[in-house]
């Protein structure tokens, strides 16, 4: 799949907006970011049909969705990122220089 049918975002309230509708996530690019090395999640979709009417919807506050459900994938996504580091088998670790800065 190329770049052009993919919709990217690190809006984490988008992404758990646009999981609730049913759109499909491709997978999670982490990045490093900020004084304290945090990883953040950039969260990718495929542009299907709608995908650009529904972000447009959730930015103008027009979205209507279950709380419980965006709340729930919220938290999952949360946890997603936030125990990148903690798995043994991640290969993804601040580079070494950040590492020193702090």
């Amino acid at each position: 799949m190329n770049k052009s049918e993919i919709y990217s975002t690190r809006d984490l309230h988008l992404a758990s907006t646009l999981i609730t509708l049913k759109f499909f996530m491709e997978g999670i690019d982490y990045q490093f970011e900020g004084d304290r090395n945090k990883p953040v999640g950039y969260f990718n979709f495929q542009r299907d049909e709608g995908l650009g009417e529904a972000i447009q919807k959730y930015r103008q506050g027009q979205c209507m969705v279950d709380a419980k459900s965006v709340f729930a994938n919220m938290k999952s996504l949360l946890a997603e990122i936030n125990n990148v580091l903690k798995n043994p088998h991640s290969n993804l670790t601040p580079k070494d220089d950040e590492v020193a800065k702090k």
